[in-house]
């Protein structure tokens, strides 16, 4: 029996209209969707696709995967959702992961997808709208200017101060948890007053802030938006 293919299928930042056609289609022709999940048991990226697509008669394979920073259990996590994907791909059927934003920026995706490719199974990345684009969007406002980099830059990142003072515009990802830190980083850089923020882009519990001083929201989804 051929084996399965696996998809990546990006389903964007939390606005079901904003999923693309390709998206959508292939959710459809799928039988098996492969959906992270929190510890409390619930799939955004599937709630978000089943807005779009009727998963009612798909079988779901929840992925508890973990949230650490730690090189080895995320490896095993890893690991063993790509077994669980795999007893599906071995009986011949094609799974579609769904995935916040794109599927390429920050996703387990990427690490499942590269152990599966490791053991020889097809994959294809279907790409979406991500959040600090949906971001930029919300705001009316440009994330590069001419000659000018775009970093793209996780909160977490060891050494938060240098990279802010690398040249063009900045996207810090996922910030909610170390935002009063960033807020002094950026206000000891002269950089607050070209900084705004987005936290729960998409979703119902939306917030737009031009100004990082008018919110202390340290929520998981937030992005800080640096103009060039």
């Amino acid at each position: 029996m051929k084996p399965g293919k696996l998809y990546g299928v990006s389903v964007g930042p939390g606005d079901p209209s904003l999923m693309t056609l390709k998206a959508a289609a292939r959710i459809r022709k799928c039988n098996v969707l492969a959906a992270p999940r929190t510890t409390g048991g619930k799939s955004l990226a599937l709630k978000i696709a089943a807005e779009v697509v009727d998963t009612s008669g798909k079988h779901i394979e929840y992925l508890d995967l973990l949230m650490t920073r730690d090189p080895k259990k995320l490896a095993e996590s890893h690991s063993q959702a790509a077994g669980r994907i795999a007893v599906h791909l071995d009986a011949g059927q094609d799974v579609a992961m769904l995935n916040l934003g794109d599927a390429s920026l920050y996703s387990s995706y990427s690490y499942i997808c590269r152990i599966l490719l490791e053991r020889g199974y097809e994959a294809e990345t279907i790409p979406g709208v991500t959040s600090f684009c949906a971001c930029a969007a919300l705001l009316n406002q440009s994330l590069t200017a001419m000659n000018s980099p775009l970093h793209i830059i996780p909160a977490s990142i060891t050494d938060l101060s240098s990279a802010l003072a690398w040249p063009g515009g900045k996207v810090l990802m996922k910030s909610g948890h170390t935002l009063p830190e960033i807020k002094s980083l950026l206000r000891q850089q002269g950089l607050a007053e070209r900084s705004s923020l987005v936290t729960d882009c998409g979703l119902p519990t939306q917030r737009v802030f031009r100004n990082i001083d008018e919110t202390d929201d340290e929520g998981y989804f937030t992005t800080i938006i640096i103009k060039p």
